[in-house]
């Protein structure tokens, strides 16, 4: 239980933190808001954390993007949007899924690693397939609550490249900070 909770407590304080770097800068300027959709970091907490540390992250993430709002701009959701927030944490827990079923990798990889391919293969497919997912079950899901948004083939590839941008400018900026941390010496790594 002691671990489940600090798991908890430390993705939604990761992902509440990428949230509102996000949304300040997305939302900066009114009527502006579409942009943010462009390069969608909070899709990179979605991933990451549900792959280190797999159902345990769920609540925590599901909060972090249902009060990211709240605690960002002063306004929460629509209702819907809570249900198209569960349809996005499905899409990561799916495109996991996917990829152990099709055995393309193992799950063995850490961002403590010295850099290669083979280390990031499943999470870089689990970012692709997720963010396929999500571009079009969540648009989907708030169209059909919200009559005046439009599906278009544009929308569903914008939120596409956005998830997997926002997802690397998130993994590149963590690989960085880690690695500057292992040349520094500031913690132990066993690279055996």
């Amino acid at each position: 239980m002691k671990y489940f909770t600090q798991v908890s407590l430390t993705t939604y304080i990761a992902a509440i933190l990428v949230y509102a770097l996000w949304a300040t800068i997305t939302f900066a300027e009114p009527d502006k808001g579409w942009i943010g959709s462009i390069v969608y970091l909070p899709h990179g907490p979605r991933v990451l954390f549900y792959c280190f540390f797999g159902y345990r992250a769920l609540p925590a993430l599901f909060l972090a993007e249902t009060t990211g709002p709240a605690l960002v701009y002063g306004e929460q959701y629509p209702d819907y949007w809570a249900i198209a927030n569960i349809g996005s944490l499905l899409c990561v827990v799916l495109a996991v899924e996917i990829v152990k079923w099709s055995r393309v990798t193992t799950f063995n990889y850490s961002i403590l690693n010295k850099i290669n391919f083979a280390n990031y293969k499943f999470l870089i497919l689990v970012i692709i397939i997720s963010a396929l997912f999500n571009s079009i079950f969540t648009n989907l899901i708030v169209s059909a609550f919200n009559s005046d948004m439009q599906i278009t083939v544009m929308v569903v590839f914008r939120f596409f490249i956005g998830d997997i941008a926002g997802a690397a400018v998130f993994l590149t900026y963590l690989i960085i900070m880690f690695q500057l941390l292992r040349k520094r010496k500031i913690y132990k790594v066993n690279d055996n």
